[in-house]
């Protein structure tokens, strides 16, 4: 009976009840993915939102929100073998979630939105997406956008203080679906990211996609999702200027949408191994949040339990509704919670990760490298 109650949604990890205060004198990063989508959560997580984005700021100190991905109006269609495909809804309005992370208010300091699905097809509304920037977070939660670009050439400046963290937002819509308009985009991606390879590393990165780096659920390598959600979304499909600066650990996390759900990968080399052969100098972790508004009352998230990846298993997993907030300090580590609808209550799983990692050891031990859905953390030879 609890399992109809909650919708059939799968949980791995630990939930407490309720959403989590924040830490003292701490900046909200509060990320949305699929919110444009309207479903049966839709207004709750509306309403939370507003909750998280007014308990994190003060006076002197905002919040700062993230649409990462299929944040214009649309429906998802509900036809059979049809979850991912959304087709065109003429008139539709946003949906609440979108109409309230990007209000006019001082709780809100910086709102940048990276192009998904579902902007392929419909109109964003009043809302700009972000192609590729590198936005500096300081102190009081504003966003200063420090890159610029032209042509095909971006640059960068560099201030003379450090800043909490370099969000570096990326377009790659363009790169997985060319056309021959889009070889102006594509170029950019590789002129932002050797111009931020010349800067000091004062200030910790976090790219920010609107797709995983590594899928875990229907775009892990192996779901075979199909649909408007397209290939799967793993390492050897990103740009190659891209994969090598990841290898080399420019960035310390990734924040991304494009999975019907919330889930948190405290490393990814494990995964990367696995999935295509390639080690990682420092650890990644990732945090995915897509499912905001809970389309089709649930019928994608079902689906997705059954079509998970082989190389990704997120420590904690959720396929309720609900979004992700990133909490940094300006400590070396951030807060990370999960916050998720339930069984018609709030909970929130959280975990604490490194803003400065230290490299992996040139030798180190491997596990196993056959993709495994089950046992990602076992030595090699030790597989049951």
């Amino acid at each position: 009976m609890l399992a109809l109650a909650c919708g059939c949604a799968a949980s791995y990890g630990r939930f407490e009840r309720g959403v989590a205060e924040p830490p003292k004198d701490s900046i909200a990063i509060v990320v949305l993915g699929g919110a444009g989508a309207r479903g049966r959560a839709e207004d709750d997580t509306a309403r939370a939102v507003k909750d998280v984005l007014a308990a994190s700021s003060t006076a002197d100190r905002d919040g700062v929100v993230l649409l990462v991905g299929d944040f214009a109006p649309h429906r998802y269609a509900r036809g059979r073998g049809r979850g991912h495909r959304s087709r065109r809804s003429k008139g539709l309005g946003a949906s609440p979630v979108v109409t309230s992370a990007v209000a006019a208010s001082p709780r809100v300091g910086t709102r940048f939105a990276v192009r998904g699905v579902a902007e392929r097809h419909h109109a964003a509304g009043n809302i700009e997406p972000v192609a590729h920037a590198l936005v500096r977070i300081g102190a009081n939660g504003r966003g200063d956008t420090l890159s610029r670009c032209e042509g095909k050439t971006c640059t960068v400046t560099t201030p003379e203080a450090p800043g909490l963290v370099d969000l570096v937002v990326l377009d790659l819509e363009p790169w997985r679906i060319p056309s021959k308009d889009d070889a102006t985009a594509i170029a950019r991606i590789d002129g932002l990211l050797a111009a931020i390879a010349k800067m000091p590393a004062d200030t910790p990165r976090i790219l920010v996609l609107s797709r995983p780096i590594e899928g875990a659920h229907e775009t892990g390598l192996g779901a075979q999702s199909g649909g408007a959600s397209g290939t799967a979304a793993t390492f050897h499909l990103l740009p190659p200027a891209l994969q090598r600066q990841i290898q080399a650990g420019m960035f310390v996390g990734v924040i991304a949408g494009g999975e019907r759900s919330l889930h948190l990968s405290r490393d990814l080399t494990g995964a990367i191994q696995r999935s295509d052969r390639v080690w990682l100098r420092a650890p990644v972790w990732q945090v995915i949040s897509g499912n905001a508004s809970d389309p089709s009352a649930g019928r994608v998230s079902r689906r997705a339990i059954w079509r998970g990846g082989i190389a990704n298993q997120p420590e904690v997993t959720t396929f309720s509704p609900g979004f992700a907030v990133v909490r940094v300090d300006g400590t070396d580590n951030l807060t990370i919670d999960l916050v998720a609808r339930r069984c018609g209550r709030w909970e929130t799983a959280r975990a604490t990760l490194p803003l400065r990692p230290a490299p992996h050891p040139a030798e180190t031990a491997v596990g196993e490298l056959n993709p495994c859905p089950f046992c990602p953390g076992q030595q090699s030879g030790e597989r049951p």
